[in-house]
């Protein structure tokens, strides 16, 4: 009896343990060639489930990106992420995409802009999937966005591009800085140009350093954009640290990328969103440019709280993007003609600004109204909706009995269901 006891714990304990399964997350608006995966398309992804999971119940949602040379898998590897025990007792889902060396931006591609589309990837294709096969909570205070690395970079901008989605991000020594030293946008695309064999173009991503297509991907130049929204920065200081696990390393670049890229570049960052008077945490640390530093850095991370509460629905913000399309508190735009310029929307109350952007813009409220403006323009937000939701179909209620027939003078149990 007591072996059998044992068994049966074990094996409800182990039931009710965190998940981790692996998805795959076509790419249905974005271009993703095989060639910048090292795996046959579609793209993947990794999802870790909370203990006692029940697709019944809604959970908060944590995106976490993975840092360059990396994938989808990197944060579950057991010497590397080791997510499954570094994220012990999480309350939320978290999601793992793919994000390969793309640097989480539509390359530039001398103006054609993607090719790979990993900005519409992650906002076009993995958020909505997501959202459509998990349970998440609604809220915007539910949903958090993390990345490490070349992820944290990714993170401070796609945080900034739907701010109404996000309400907490997370870098874990991110490298929020593209203009650290000169050529640094340009060697960006070195990295993914060598592992899928393609000739060299430091242009290929963000175009010239000093172009708006730069400056609009650039997390210094954008920090206005995370104004509502709450914001975890740690970084190391070069000295190794070790958290138990096991941790492969190498110490003179693993030592130099913290020293020379995050810690500068963090503190860079920290000031712009110190001025912009954003919300930061910011905690410099012992630490090196490896998971040791990584997985730490994520625990304090939870343990700051990504869910805190945040501003829902704020009426005075700004926001500058070079995107052809996105989201921003509930207001969907879309341009006629990819911008040539930074274009900054601001919101005051009531009204509504779209700066210049070289053609007009259709702009569509939650409320279903529906504009199209020129560039520089603005509206007035109504302050109803302009379409009536469609009407619940009538429901018919059917009840089910058993037994039909009772006799008299007995006891029984019925059984109703309804």
């Amino acid at each position: 009896m007591l072996a059998c006891g044992l068994l049966l714990g074990g094996a409800a304990s182990s039931a009710h343990a965190n998940q981790l399964v692996e998805i795959t997350v076509p790419a249905r608006k974005a271009q993703i060639p095989d060639v910048w995966l090292r795996y046959p398309s579609p793209p993947r992804a990794r999802v870790l489930l909370p203990d006692g999971y029940d697709p019944g119940k809604r959970y908060p949602l944590l995106v976490l990106l993975a840092g360059a040379s990396s994938s989808y898998k990197t944060w579950s590897i057991a010497d590397l992420g080791r997510i499954k025990t570094t994220a012990a007792g999480f309350p939320g889902i978290i999601v793992m995409p793919e994000g390969a060396t793309g640097f989480y931006t539509d390359w530039w591609n001398g103006g054609r802009r993607g090719d790979p589309s990993w900005e519409t990837y992650i906002l076009d294709d993995v958020l909505p999937q997501i959202l459509a096969r998990y349970p998440i909570r609604p809220e915007r205070r539910w949903h958090a966005l993390a990345g490490v690395s070349m992820g944290g970079l990714g993170t401070a901008y796609l945080g900034g591009r739907v701010p109404g989605f996000f309400g907490s991000i997370a870098l874990i020594s991110g490298v929020p800085d593209l203009a650290l030293f000169p050529g640094m946008s340009d060697f960006a695309a070195l990295v993914p140009q060598a592992t899928a064999g393609q000739p060299f173009d430091g242009y290929q991503v963000y175009g010239s350093p000093d172009g708006f297509y730069a400056q609009g991907h650039s997390p210094m130049r954008l920090a206005a954009n995370l104004q509502h929204t709450r914001v975890f920065m740690a970084a190391g200081d070069g000295t190794p640290t070790s958290d138990g696990e096991p941790n492969g390393n190498s110490l003179l670049s693993d030592t130099g990328a913290e020293v020379v890229l995050v810690r500068p570049g963090s503190d860079h960052y920290a000031q712009a969103l110190t001025d912009a008077g954003v919300d930061l945490t910011y905690q410099p640390h012992q630490g090196i440019h490896d998971f040791a530093n990584f997985r730490r850095e994520l625990r304090d991370a939870i343990a700051w709280n990504l869910f805190a509460p945040v501003a829902e629905h704020p009426t005075s913000w700004v926001n500058d993007t070079v995107a052809t399309h996105g989201e921003l508190w509930g207001v969907q735009y879309r341009f006629d003609a990819a911008p040539d310029r930074i274009v900054r929307f601001r919101r005051a109350g009531g009204r509504l600004s779209v700066g210049a952007a070289g053609s007009p813009v259709t702009l569509t409220t939650d409320g279903g109204c529906r504009f199209r403006i020129a560039t520089p323009g603005a509206i007035g937000l109504p302050a109803a909706p302009c379409a009536k939701p469609a009407a619940a179909p009538a429901v018919k209620p059917v009840v089910r009995v058993s037994p039909r027939r009772l006799a008299t003078g007995r006891w029984r149990t019925v059984r109703v269901a309804a």
